[in-house]
Protein backbone atom coordinates (compact mmCIF):
# COMPACT_ATOMS: atom_id res chain seq x y z
CA UNK A 1 0.00 0.00 0.00
CA UNK A 2 1.57 3.46 -0.78
CA UNK A 3 2.05 6.15 1.78
CA UNK A 4 -1.30 8.29 0.02
CA UNK A 5 -3.46 4.92 0.16
CA UNK A 6 -2.20 4.27 3.96
CA UNK A 7 -2.69 8.04 4.92
CA UNK A 8 -5.79 8.17 2.97
CA UNK A 9 -6.94 5.03 5.20
CA UNK A 10 -6.09 6.40 8.48
CA UNK A 11 -8.12 10.00 8.05
CA UNK A 12 -10.79 8.20 6.91
CA UNK A 13 -10.67 5.82 10.20
CA UNK A 14 -9.97 8.81 12.79
CA UNK A 15 -12.73 11.03 11.03
CA UNK A 16 -15.41 7.91 10.55
CA UNK A 17 -14.28 6.77 14.57
CA UNK A 18 -15.05 10.37 16.04
CA UNK A 19 -17.94 11.24 13.79
CA UNK A 20 -19.49 7.29 15.56
CA UNK A 21 -20.18 9.57 18.49
CA UNK A 22 -22.63 12.08 17.38
CA UNK A 23 -23.75 9.93 13.85
CA UNK A 24 -26.10 7.38 12.84
CA UNK A 25 -24.26 4.17 12.95
CA UNK A 26 -25.96 3.30 9.48
CA UNK A 27 -25.36 6.38 8.09
CA UNK A 28 -21.52 5.58 8.86
CA UNK A 29 -21.77 2.37 7.16
CA UNK A 30 -23.02 4.05 4.02
CA UNK A 31 -19.83 6.29 3.50
CA UNK A 32 -17.43 3.32 4.49
CA UNK A 33 -19.16 1.17 2.01
CA UNK A 34 -19.36 4.03 -0.71
CA UNK A 35 -14.98 4.28 -0.20
CA UNK A 36 -14.38 0.36 -0.32
CA UNK A 37 -16.49 0.61 -3.86
CA UNK A 38 -14.26 3.42 -5.39
CA UNK A 39 -11.40 1.49 -4.17
CA UNK A 40 -10.13 3.97 -1.53
CA UNK A 41 -10.67 1.04 1.33
CA UNK A 42 -9.87 -2.59 0.78
CA UNK A 43 -13.08 -4.68 1.87
CA UNK A 44 -10.72 -5.91 4.93
CA UNK A 45 -10.24 -2.28 5.58
CA UNK A 46 -13.55 -1.16 5.46
CA UNK A 47 -14.74 -4.22 7.86
CA UNK A 48 -11.98 -2.60 10.24
CA UNK A 49 -13.31 0.33 10.47
CA UNK A 50 -16.93 -0.62 10.81
CA UNK A 51 -15.95 -3.10 13.46
CA UNK A 52 -14.14 -0.35 15.45
CA UNK A 53 -16.89 2.36 14.53
CA UNK A 54 -19.95 -0.07 15.92
CA UNK A 55 -18.12 -1.17 18.93
CA UNK A 56 -17.53 2.38 19.64
CA UNK A 57 -21.41 2.92 19.54
CA UNK A 58 -22.38 0.08 21.68
CA UNK A 59 -20.85 2.08 24.56
CA UNK A 60 -20.79 6.10 23.80
CA UNK A 61 -24.10 7.84 26.17
CA UNK A 62 -26.28 9.58 23.93
CA UNK A 63 -27.14 13.23 24.81
CA UNK A 64 -30.99 13.93 23.63
CA UNK A 65 -32.88 17.22 24.13
CA UNK A 66 -36.63 17.69 24.95
CA UNK A 67 -38.55 21.05 25.82
CA UNK A 68 -35.36 22.80 26.94
CA UNK A 69 -33.70 20.12 29.04
CA UNK A 70 -30.54 17.69 27.83
CA UNK A 71 -31.10 14.02 29.12
CA UNK A 72 -27.68 11.72 29.31
CA UNK A 73 -28.84 8.19 28.01
CA UNK A 74 -26.61 4.81 28.03
CA UNK A 75 -26.56 3.46 24.44
CA UNK A 76 -28.15 0.44 24.99
CA UNK A 77 -31.09 2.74 26.45
CA UNK A 78 -30.99 1.32 30.11
CA UNK A 79 -29.91 4.08 32.20
CA UNK A 80 -30.32 7.78 31.87
CA UNK A 81 -30.32 11.16 33.88
CA UNK A 82 -30.84 14.52 33.66
CA UNK A 83 -31.35 17.73 35.37
CA UNK A 84 -34.08 19.70 36.24
CA UNK A 85 -35.31 22.92 37.78
CA UNK A 86 -38.00 25.77 38.42
CA UNK A 87 -38.22 29.24 39.48
CA UNK A 88 -41.34 30.95 40.11
CA UNK A 89 -40.35 34.56 40.97
CA UNK A 90 -44.38 36.72 42.60
CA UNK A 91 -45.65 39.70 43.29
CA UNK A 92 -48.76 39.81 45.59
CA UNK A 93 -50.39 42.98 46.18
CA UNK A 94 -53.13 43.11 48.31
CA UNK A 95 -56.54 45.33 49.81
CA UNK A 96 -55.44 44.96 53.34
CA UNK A 97 -52.43 46.31 55.85
CA UNK A 98 -51.61 46.20 58.35
CA UNK A 99 -53.50 49.45 59.90
CA UNK A 100 -56.73 47.31 59.21
CA UNK A 101 -56.13 45.45 62.10
CA UNK A 102 -55.41 48.61 64.05
CA UNK A 103 -52.51 50.59 66.00
CA UNK A 104 -51.97 47.45 68.03
CA UNK A 105 -50.89 45.25 65.05
CA UNK A 106 -47.63 44.10 65.58
CA UNK A 107 -44.86 43.59 62.66
CA UNK A 108 -43.43 40.58 63.97
CA UNK A 109 -46.83 38.83 63.70
CA UNK A 110 -47.02 36.13 60.69
CA UNK A 111 -50.85 36.74 60.38
CA UNK A 112 -50.66 40.60 59.96
CA UNK A 113 -47.27 40.36 58.10
CA UNK A 114 -49.25 38.41 55.55
CA UNK A 115 -51.37 41.48 54.22
CA UNK A 116 -47.81 42.81 53.29
CA UNK A 117 -47.61 43.53 49.19
CA UNK A 118 -43.90 41.29 49.03
CA UNK A 119 -42.07 40.09 46.07
CA UNK A 120 -41.77 36.28 46.79
CA UNK A 121 -39.28 33.82 45.21
CA UNK A 122 -42.18 30.91 45.77
CA UNK A 123 -40.03 28.22 44.32
CA UNK A 124 -36.77 27.39 43.59
CA UNK A 125 -35.64 23.66 43.00
CA UNK A 126 -32.93 21.71 41.61
CA UNK A 127 -33.25 17.88 41.16
CA UNK A 128 -31.91 14.93 38.95
CA UNK A 129 -34.48 11.97 37.08
CA UNK A 130 -33.98 9.41 34.89
CA UNK A 131 -33.79 5.73 35.37
CA UNK A 132 -31.40 2.69 35.41
CA UNK A 133 -31.78 -1.27 35.22
CA UNK A 134 -34.10 -0.15 32.16
CA UNK A 135 -37.29 -1.03 34.64
CA UNK A 136 -36.23 1.66 37.62
CA UNK A 137 -36.90 5.10 37.51
CA UNK A 138 -36.01 7.95 40.20
CA UNK A 139 -36.82 11.63 40.88
CA UNK A 140 -34.61 13.72 43.54
CA UNK A 141 -35.83 17.56 44.01
CA UNK A 142 -34.13 20.25 46.24
CA UNK A 143 -35.45 22.99 47.50
CA UNK A 144 -33.00 26.13 47.20
CA UNK A 145 -34.52 29.41 48.73
CA UNK A 146 -33.82 29.80 52.86
CA UNK A 147 -32.18 26.94 54.57
CA UNK A 148 -31.92 23.90 51.75
CA UNK A 149 -34.45 21.03 52.45
CA UNK A 150 -35.53 18.16 50.48
CA UNK A 151 -38.39 18.14 48.33
CA UNK A 152 -39.05 14.95 46.67
CA UNK A 153 -37.07 11.88 46.44
CA UNK A 154 -38.23 8.46 45.55
CA UNK A 155 -37.49 5.52 43.28
CA UNK A 156 -40.11 3.38 41.29
CA UNK A 157 -40.10 -0.29 39.74
CA UNK A 158 -42.08 1.05 36.70
CA UNK A 159 -41.23 -2.62 34.42
CA UNK A 160 -45.29 -3.02 34.28
CA UNK A 161 -48.19 -0.38 33.50
CA UNK A 162 -50.92 -1.97 35.42
CA UNK A 163 -48.49 -2.46 38.41
CA UNK A 164 -45.86 -0.38 39.50
CA UNK A 165 -44.10 0.10 43.38
CA UNK A 166 -42.77 3.46 44.70
CA UNK A 167 -41.18 4.54 47.68
CA UNK A 168 -39.44 7.71 49.64
CA UNK A 169 -40.85 10.86 49.43
CA UNK A 170 -43.25 11.77 46.96
CA UNK A 171 -47.40 13.18 46.78
CA UNK A 172 -49.53 11.27 48.50
CA UNK A 173 -52.44 9.90 45.95
CA UNK A 174 -55.25 12.29 47.27
CA UNK A 175 -56.25 15.62 45.76
CA UNK A 176 -56.20 15.89 41.55
CA UNK A 177 -55.23 19.70 41.74
CA UNK A 178 -52.33 18.68 44.28
CA UNK A 179 -51.22 15.68 41.74
CA UNK A 180 -50.76 18.50 39.19
CA UNK A 181 -47.10 19.81 39.32
CA UNK A 182 -46.78 23.60 40.40
CA UNK A 183 -45.33 23.95 37.04
CA UNK A 184 -48.60 22.75 35.02
CA UNK A 185 -51.48 24.62 37.15
CA UNK A 186 -53.35 27.11 35.76
CA UNK A 187 -53.87 29.70 38.62
CA UNK A 188 -51.01 30.72 40.51
CA UNK A 189 -52.06 28.75 43.91
CA UNK A 190 -53.99 25.68 44.60
CA UNK A 191 -57.44 26.77 46.28
CA UNK A 192 -58.63 25.64 49.91
CA UNK A 193 -59.07 21.84 49.19
CA UNK A 194 -54.97 21.38 48.82
CA UNK A 195 -54.71 22.87 52.06
CA UNK A 196 -56.36 19.68 53.86
CA UNK A 197 -54.41 16.93 51.59
CA UNK A 198 -51.51 15.67 53.39
CA UNK A 199 -49.07 16.72 50.23
CA UNK A 200 -45.56 15.34 50.16
CA UNK A 201 -44.94 12.49 52.98
CA UNK A 202 -42.30 9.54 53.26
CA UNK A 203 -43.90 6.22 52.25
CA UNK A 204 -44.51 3.65 49.83
CA UNK A 205 -46.99 3.21 47.29
CA UNK A 206 -48.40 0.74 44.40
CA UNK A 207 -50.03 2.54 41.36
CA UNK A 208 -50.89 1.38 37.98
CA UNK A 209 -52.75 1.76 34.72
CA UNK A 210 -54.45 -1.46 34.51
CA UNK A 211 -56.62 -0.54 31.22
CA UNK A 212 -57.19 2.20 28.79
CA UNK A 213 -58.33 5.40 30.99
CA UNK A 214 -57.75 3.53 34.28
CA UNK A 215 -55.47 4.39 37.08
CA UNK A 216 -55.54 3.72 40.79
CA UNK A 217 -52.55 4.73 43.57
CA UNK A 218 -52.76 3.21 47.17
CA UNK A 219 -50.21 4.53 49.79
CA UNK A 220 -48.91 4.05 53.11
CA UNK A 221 -47.23 7.15 54.55
CA UNK A 222 -45.94 9.00 58.04
CA UNK A 223 -46.76 12.68 58.31
CA UNK A 224 -43.22 13.87 60.27
CA UNK A 225 -40.86 13.48 57.65
CA UNK A 226 -37.69 14.37 59.65
CA UNK A 227 -37.41 13.03 63.19
CA UNK A 228 -38.72 9.99 64.22
CA UNK A 229 -41.58 10.48 66.88
CA UNK A 230 -42.04 7.78 69.16
CA UNK A 231 -46.06 8.88 69.83
CA UNK A 232 -46.71 9.25 66.30
CA UNK A 233 -44.78 7.41 63.97
CA UNK A 234 -47.07 3.62 64.94
CA UNK A 235 -49.70 5.14 63.98
CA UNK A 236 -51.34 4.20 60.05
CA UNK A 237 -51.83 6.90 57.64
CA UNK A 238 -52.95 5.93 54.07
CA UNK A 239 -54.14 7.17 51.30
CA UNK A 240 -55.56 6.15 47.55
CA UNK A 241 -56.87 6.74 44.04
CA UNK A 242 -59.06 5.84 41.68
CA UNK A 243 -59.66 8.03 38.36
CA UNK A 244 -61.35 6.84 35.04
CA UNK A 245 -61.39 8.60 31.89
CA UNK A 246 -64.14 7.62 29.59
CA UNK A 247 -63.10 9.71 26.50
CA UNK A 248 -59.88 7.59 26.53
CA UNK A 249 -61.42 4.67 27.05
CA UNK A 250 -63.23 5.20 23.89
CA UNK A 251 -60.44 6.38 22.01
CA UNK A 252 -61.41 9.96 21.73
CA UNK A 253 -58.09 12.36 21.82
CA UNK A 254 -60.19 15.44 21.32
CA UNK A 255 -61.93 15.31 24.77
CA UNK A 256 -60.81 14.74 28.79
CA UNK A 257 -63.93 12.97 30.60
CA UNK A 258 -62.37 12.21 34.07
CA UNK A 259 -64.06 11.02 37.21
CA UNK A 260 -62.10 10.66 40.38
CA UNK A 261 -62.44 9.07 43.85
CA UNK A 262 -60.05 9.39 46.84
CA UNK A 263 -59.61 8.55 50.40
CA UNK A 264 -57.40 9.60 53.37
CA UNK A 265 -57.05 8.74 56.86
CA UNK A 266 -53.96 9.69 58.78
CA UNK A 267 -52.98 9.39 62.46
CA UNK A 268 -50.31 11.21 64.00
CA UNK A 269 -49.31 13.11 66.96
CA UNK A 270 -48.23 17.08 67.70
CA UNK A 271 -46.72 18.17 70.53
CA UNK A 272 -48.30 21.79 72.38
CA UNK A 273 -45.91 24.06 72.75
CA UNK A 274 -46.19 27.89 74.85
CA UNK A 275 -46.94 30.84 71.68
CA UNK A 276 -44.10 33.18 71.27
CA UNK A 277 -45.63 36.22 69.62
CA UNK A 278 -48.59 37.15 71.49
CA UNK A 279 -49.09 39.77 74.74
CA UNK A 280 -50.62 39.39 77.85
CA UNK A 281 -49.74 37.31 80.89
CA UNK A 282 -52.67 34.32 79.62
CA UNK A 283 -51.47 33.96 76.22
CA UNK A 284 -47.94 33.44 76.94
CA UNK A 285 -48.36 30.82 79.84
CA UNK A 286 -50.97 28.74 77.73
CA UNK A 287 -49.70 25.48 75.82
CA UNK A 288 -51.85 24.77 72.39
CA UNK A 289 -50.38 22.45 69.67
CA UNK A 290 -52.22 23.55 65.87
CA UNK A 291 -54.55 21.12 64.50
CA UNK A 292 -54.80 22.28 61.22
CA UNK A 293 -55.60 25.79 59.56
CA UNK A 294 -56.97 27.52 56.51
CA UNK A 295 -54.74 30.84 54.62
CA UNK A 296 -57.11 32.91 52.02
CA UNK A 297 -56.19 31.92 48.20
CA UNK A 298 -53.40 33.22 46.96
CA UNK A 299 -51.27 32.96 49.71
CA UNK A 300 -53.32 36.23 51.33
CA UNK A 301 -54.19 36.52 55.33
CA UNK A 302 -52.96 33.90 57.05
CA UNK A 303 -55.07 31.69 59.78
CA UNK A 304 -58.64 32.90 58.82
CA UNK A 305 -59.43 29.58 60.57
CA UNK A 306 -57.61 28.10 63.28
CA UNK A 307 -58.27 25.15 65.19
CA UNK A 308 -55.97 24.75 68.02
CA UNK A 309 -55.69 21.63 71.36
CA UNK A 310 -54.70 23.08 74.61
CA UNK A 311 -52.58 21.05 77.20
CA UNK A 312 -49.26 20.91 78.78
CA UNK A 313 -46.12 21.65 77.38
CA UNK A 314 -42.88 19.99 78.06
CA UNK A 315 -40.92 22.31 79.94
CA UNK A 316 -38.56 20.00 82.54
CA UNK A 317 -34.94 21.15 81.62
CA UNK A 318 -33.69 17.39 80.38
CA UNK A 319 -36.86 17.46 78.57
CA UNK A 320 -37.54 13.85 80.16
CA UNK A 321 -41.30 14.75 79.48
CA UNK A 322 -44.08 11.89 79.75
CA UNK A 323 -45.89 10.72 76.78
CA UNK A 324 -48.98 12.80 78.23
CA UNK A 325 -46.79 15.79 76.49
CA UNK A 326 -48.25 14.65 73.20
CA UNK A 327 -51.58 15.07 71.61
CA UNK A 328 -52.87 12.35 69.19
CA UNK A 329 -54.78 13.53 65.86
CA UNK A 330 -56.69 11.63 63.26
CA UNK A 331 -57.95 13.36 60.11
CA UNK A 332 -60.60 11.15 57.59
CA UNK A 333 -61.29 12.64 54.35
CA UNK A 334 -63.41 11.49 51.18
CA UNK A 335 -62.84 13.47 47.97
CA UNK A 336 -64.28 13.13 44.54
CA UNK A 337 -62.94 14.94 41.46
CA UNK A 338 -63.98 15.33 37.92
CA UNK A 339 -62.54 16.83 34.57
CA UNK A 340 -64.36 17.64 31.40
CA UNK A 341 -62.63 18.81 28.39
CA UNK A 342 -63.01 19.57 25.01
CA UNK A 343 -60.36 21.02 22.52
CA UNK A 344 -59.65 24.05 24.13
CA UNK A 345 -62.13 24.42 26.92
CA UNK A 346 -61.92 22.40 30.00
CA UNK A 347 -64.48 22.61 33.47
CA UNK A 348 -62.19 21.07 36.56
CA UNK A 349 -63.50 20.68 40.14
CA UNK A 350 -62.98 18.72 43.27
CA UNK A 351 -64.94 18.24 46.65
CA UNK A 352 -63.70 16.84 49.87
CA UNK A 353 -65.55 16.40 52.80
CA UNK A 354 -63.37 15.51 56.29
CA UNK A 355 -63.01 15.06 59.77
CA UNK A 356 -60.48 16.27 63.00
CA UNK A 357 -60.75 14.53 65.79
CA UNK A 358 -57.22 15.49 68.52
CA UNK A 359 -56.74 14.16 71.92
CA UNK A 360 -54.40 14.80 74.67
CA UNK A 361 -53.93 13.08 77.80
CA UNK A 362 -54.24 15.62 79.97
CA UNK A 363 -58.23 16.21 79.50
CA UNK A 364 -58.81 17.72 76.66
CA UNK A 365 -60.01 16.91 73.31
CA UNK A 366 -61.59 18.43 70.10
CA UNK A 367 -63.49 17.79 67.10
CA UNK A 368 -64.89 19.35 63.56
CA UNK A 369 -65.72 19.06 60.10
CA UNK A 370 -64.47 20.94 57.02
CA UNK A 371 -65.87 20.98 53.69
CA UNK A 372 -63.55 22.09 51.20
CA UNK A 373 -64.36 22.81 47.27
CA UNK A 374 -63.43 24.08 43.76
CA UNK A 375 -64.63 24.57 40.10
CA UNK A 376 -62.34 25.72 37.66
CA UNK A 377 -63.20 26.74 34.05
CA UNK A 378 -60.24 27.34 31.22
CA UNK A 379 -59.92 28.21 27.53
CA UNK A 380 -56.99 28.63 25.71
CA UNK A 381 -57.99 31.48 23.06
CA UNK A 382 -54.94 30.01 20.69
CA UNK A 383 -56.85 26.81 20.50
CA UNK A 384 -54.32 24.26 22.43
CA UNK A 385 -56.23 21.33 23.26
CA UNK A 386 -56.24 20.16 26.79
CA UNK A 387 -56.45 16.43 26.03
CA UNK A 388 -52.67 16.64 24.87
CA UNK A 389 -51.52 17.35 28.36
CA UNK A 390 -53.58 14.93 30.09
CA UNK A 391 -52.07 12.10 31.03
CA UNK A 392 -52.48 8.93 34.01
CA UNK A 393 -55.10 11.04 35.88
CA UNK A 394 -53.55 14.07 35.29
CA UNK A 395 -52.77 17.36 33.16
CA UNK A 396 -48.94 17.51 32.41
CA UNK A 397 -47.28 20.40 30.71
CA UNK A 398 -48.94 22.40 27.99
CA UNK A 399 -47.04 23.16 24.98
CA UNK A 400 -47.99 25.98 22.39
CA UNK A 401 -49.20 25.20 19.05
CA UNK A 402 -46.33 27.86 17.92
CA UNK A 403 -43.86 29.19 20.47
CA UNK A 404 -43.41 32.88 21.00
CA UNK A 405 -41.56 34.01 18.11
CA UNK A 406 -41.87 38.32 17.55
CA UNK A 407 -40.14 37.60 13.98
CA UNK A 408 -42.59 35.28 13.21
CA UNK A 409 -45.47 36.87 14.65
CA UNK A 410 -46.25 34.00 17.12
CA UNK A 411 -47.29 34.51 20.70
CA UNK A 412 -47.63 31.29 22.09
CA UNK A 413 -50.44 29.89 24.21
CA UNK A 414 -52.98 32.00 26.20
CA UNK A 415 -55.16 30.66 28.20
CA UNK A 416 -57.90 32.53 30.36
CA UNK A 417 -59.48 31.07 33.70
CA UNK A 418 -62.02 31.74 36.23
CA UNK A 419 -62.22 29.83 39.54
CA UNK A 420 -64.20 29.47 42.93
CA UNK A 421 -63.61 27.69 45.59
CA UNK A 422 -64.36 27.99 49.23
CA UNK A 423 -63.83 26.22 52.55
CA UNK A 424 -66.43 25.66 55.53
CA UNK A 425 -65.81 24.48 59.39
CA UNK A 426 -69.32 23.26 61.12
CA UNK A 427 -70.31 20.57 63.79
CA UNK A 428 -67.12 21.89 66.03
CA UNK A 429 -66.70 20.25 69.81
CA UNK A 430 -64.12 21.51 72.35
CA UNK A 431 -65.08 18.81 74.87
CA UNK A 432 -66.02 19.10 78.37
CA UNK A 433 -62.77 20.81 79.28
CA UNK A 434 -61.29 23.47 77.22
CA UNK A 435 -58.15 23.76 78.87
CA UNK A 436 -56.26 26.09 76.21
CA UNK A 437 -58.14 24.68 73.07
CA UNK A 438 -59.55 26.90 70.96
CA UNK A 439 -60.72 27.77 67.21
CA UNK A 440 -59.86 30.89 65.75
CA UNK A 441 -60.78 33.02 62.76
CA UNK A 442 -64.15 33.74 60.86
CA UNK A 443 -66.41 32.24 63.50
CA UNK A 444 -70.10 32.76 65.17
CA UNK A 445 -69.84 33.28 68.02
CA UNK A 446 -66.82 32.93 70.79
CA UNK A 447 -63.60 30.68 69.36
CA UNK A 448 -63.75 28.74 72.89
CA UNK A 449 -67.80 27.82 72.62
CA UNK A 450 -69.19 24.23 71.03
CA UNK A 451 -71.58 24.92 67.25
CA UNK A 452 -68.88 27.63 66.01
CA UNK A 453 -68.50 27.96 62.55
CA UNK A 454 -66.31 29.25 59.68
CA UNK A 455 -66.33 29.87 56.23
CA UNK A 456 -64.70 31.72 53.28
CA UNK A 457 -65.64 31.83 49.18
CA UNK A 458 -62.96 33.36 47.00
CA UNK A 459 -63.49 34.32 43.18
CA UNK A 460 -60.13 34.09 40.95
CA UNK A 461 -59.76 35.22 37.35
CA UNK A 462 -56.53 34.49 35.80
CA UNK A 463 -54.38 34.38 32.95
CA UNK A 464 -52.11 32.20 31.55
CA UNK A 465 -49.08 32.49 28.82
CA UNK A 466 -46.71 30.00 27.82
CA UNK A 467 -44.78 31.39 25.95
CA UNK A 468 -42.73 28.21 25.42
CA UNK A 469 -42.00 24.66 27.28
CA UNK A 470 -39.81 26.60 29.81
CA UNK A 471 -41.06 30.19 30.35
CA UNK A 472 -44.46 30.92 31.63
CA UNK A 473 -45.83 34.15 32.89
CA UNK A 474 -49.25 34.37 34.87
CA UNK A 475 -51.26 36.70 35.84
CA UNK A 476 -54.18 36.35 39.29
CA UNK A 477 -56.72 38.61 40.77
CA UNK A 478 -58.58 37.06 43.58
CA UNK A 479 -61.59 38.55 45.50
CA UNK A 480 -62.25 36.83 48.88
CA UNK A 481 -65.46 37.21 50.91
CA UNK A 482 -64.63 36.30 54.84
CA UNK A 483 -68.28 35.50 55.97
CA UNK A 484 -68.31 36.07 59.23
CA UNK A 485 -65.41 38.06 59.10
CA UNK A 486 -61.53 38.11 60.16
CA UNK A 487 -61.44 38.88 63.73
CA UNK A 488 -57.45 39.53 64.48
CA UNK A 489 -55.73 36.47 65.97
CA UNK A 490 -53.67 36.84 69.43
CA UNK A 491 -53.44 40.83 68.53
CA UNK A 492 -54.88 42.10 72.34
CA UNK A 493 -56.75 45.63 71.86
CA UNK A 494 -57.74 45.58 68.37
CA UNK A 495 -61.41 45.66 68.15
CA UNK A 496 -61.07 45.71 63.77
CA UNK A 497 -62.88 43.46 61.83
CA UNK A 498 -61.81 42.47 58.31
CA UNK A 499 -64.60 41.34 56.10
CA UNK A 500 -63.25 40.58 52.68
CA UNK A 501 -59.37 40.49 50.92
CA UNK A 502 -58.73 41.72 47.47
CA UNK A 503 -55.54 40.32 45.94
CA UNK A 504 -53.32 41.33 42.57
CA UNK A 505 -50.74 38.85 41.56
CA UNK A 506 -48.52 37.91 39.26
CA UNK A 507 -45.42 35.39 38.24
CA UNK A 508 -43.13 34.67 36.14
CA UNK A 509 -41.97 31.20 36.16
CA UNK A 510 -38.98 29.29 34.36
CA UNK A 511 -38.68 25.70 34.31
CA UNK A 512 -36.72 22.56 32.92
Amino acid sequence: MNLNKKLAVAVSGAVLLMAGQVALADSTTDIVDALVMKGVLTEEEGKLINKGHTSKTKVTPVVKEKDGAFILESANEANSISLTGRMHLDYRASSLDAMDLGPSARGDDRDSASMADQFELRRARLGVKGKFAKDFKYEVVGNLPGTATLDIAYVDFAKFDAFQIRAGKFKQPFGLEELISSNNMTMMERSYLDQTVPGKKIGVQVMGAPAKGLTYALSTFQNNDVERDIHGDGYASGAGRFTFNFAESMGDKESVMHVGLAGLSSTYSIAPSTTSQTTGAAESTTSRASINAFRSAGRGLANIFRGQIGGGACTTADYSCPIEYGAKVVQQAAGLEGIFARGPFKIMGEMSRGQYKAEHNAGTNVQYDTDTFYAEAGYFITGEKYANSYKNGVFSSFKPNNNFDLDKGDLGAIELAFRIEGFRVEDTNLGASGLGSRLQGTLDGSGTANGTKSKADTYTAGIRWILNPNVIVKMNYAYTNLGRNYAPIDITGSTAIVSSEQLFMTRLQYMF
